[in-house]
């Protein structure tokens, strides 16, 4: 598999589009589909074919055990969180097992207000973490792959407490454990209500999804029963994304099939024209991951046996309302910590610093690639993609 194979608009088709308030989710087919024979996490949980534990009776915060205890290979995805034990926990990365086999897997810690025994073992919860955290864990691993290619998989601990104490206060949660389960405890109920006309495609094995017309993320699996796994977990973390960031929760947005697919395209082109800074490395357990971080997207592949097992793509803007939040909290110190605040703004400045240098080269790129994309049918639609350009870049729309 050639790393122009991972992200490639022409092996995705747009199955259909559903809008709900201020959400929409464009389901894909992405080629090739269910070429590798795997199951998820929650399956090999409910059949009792896997095992994650402590490493220790003592525990290390950012490892555990996980054994397969069956004959099948077995997915977890970045973000999945695992209940249960001495803390609750997120994957670090998506993690493609073997066959009767043990790891050591690489995990933050999501609950940082409990050290001690609740079970043996862990259980894997009804949610993935939201996608600032997911971000920020990958962009530490990236960096620090740039910084040095014997770093693998670690995240900063202290970034991903600081991302679970934001989203409880943003969210108005209060927590015994600081546990960022709690989140979804507490509002389920109400992410439901935003989510729950929004149906699984079962011909799909990913999505693409919009918050007010904006392309937020991608995810794509291998499996369509594996994407049929994550679909409602997916869709709890955008509602909890939407609760937070839209302004009008209640309006309906509509969003053209040719404008989805124009604005999934051209995010799609973007990792091809920044293959220079793409990083490469094994897998926690089997398979090859990419990596490629751009000034706006956070573009992740694992794949195995030149097969994509699953890639997401995590489109972050630095004006987006959802790091914006600090002012909604101004007027209630008591639920606001003024120092995790300072600490968090520092992280979102650190995810957008980019190279003043290599802030012409980067626009001249997406403006080539633009061209490229007008003068081919993958586009669908080249006068939008030119006019969202202009507009990205604050200058003056061309109607073509």
């Amino acid at each position: 598999m050639t790393t122009k194979q991972i992200f490639s608009a022409e092996a995705t088709t747009l199955l259909d589009l559903q809008h709900q308030g201020a959400i929409s989710i464009a389901q894909l087919r992405h080629d090739p589909i269910n070429s590798l024979e795997f199951i998820s996490i929650h399956s090999a949980f409910n059949q009792n074919k896997v095992k994650i534990e402590e490493v220790s009776e003592s525990g290390n915060v950012n490892e555990l055990l996980a054994t397969n205890l069956s004959n099948d290979y077995i997915f977890i995805m970045d973000g999945d969180i695992l209940k249960g034990a001495k803390q609750n926990r997120v994957s670090n990365t998506s993690i493609y097992m073997a066959p009767n086999k043990k790891y050591f897997i690489p995990v933050s810690c999501v609950e940082q207000g409990r050290w001690r025994y609740d079970s043996n073992f862990f259980h894997l919860s009804d949610e993935i973490v939201n996608k600032q955290m997911r971000f920020s864990k990958n962009q530490d691993i990236y960096k620090k792959r740039k910084a040095s290619k014997r770093s693998k998989h670690s995240a900063n601990q202290s970034r991903v407490w600081d991302n679970v104490s934001y989203s409880l206060n943003a969210c108005e949660i209060t927590s015994e454990s600081d546990s960022y389960s709690d989140i979804h405890i507490a509002k389920r109920k109400d992410f439901n209500k935003m989510i729950d006309k929004l149906k699984l495609n079962q011909g799909a094995n990913g999505l693409a999804y919009f918050i007010e017309g904006k392309l937020c993320g991608i995810e794509i699996f291998n499996r369509n029963d594996v994407y049929k796994d994550y679909f409602q977990k997916i869709l709890q973390s955008v509602a909890m994304e939407a609760d937070l960031k839209s302004k009008n929760k209640q309006q309906d947005w509509s969003l053209s099939n040719e404008d989805a697919y124009s604005l999934i395209a051209i995010t799609i082109s973007d990792f091809n024209n920044n293959q220079y800074a793409l990083d490469i490395c094994d897998g926690v357990c089997l398979g090859k991951e990419c990596r490629l971080q751009t000034k706006q997207e956070m573009y992740y592949n694992l794949s195995y046996n030149e097969q994509t097992v699953h890639q997401s793509v995590i489109v972050f803007d630095k004006d987006d309302d959802f790091i914006g939040k600090s002012t909604k909290f101004n007027s209630t110190p008591n639920l606001f910590d003024d120092d995790l605040n300072n600490r968090y703004n520092e992280n979102l400045r650190a995810i957008f610093s980019e190279e003043e240098e290599n802030d012409d080269k980067k626009e001249d790129e997406k403006k080539n690639d633009l061209n490229k994309l007008k003068s081919t049918d993958n586009s669908r639609n080249a006068s939008f993609i030119i006019r969202l350009w202009n507009s990205i870049t604050n200058k003056n729309s061309t109607n073509e």
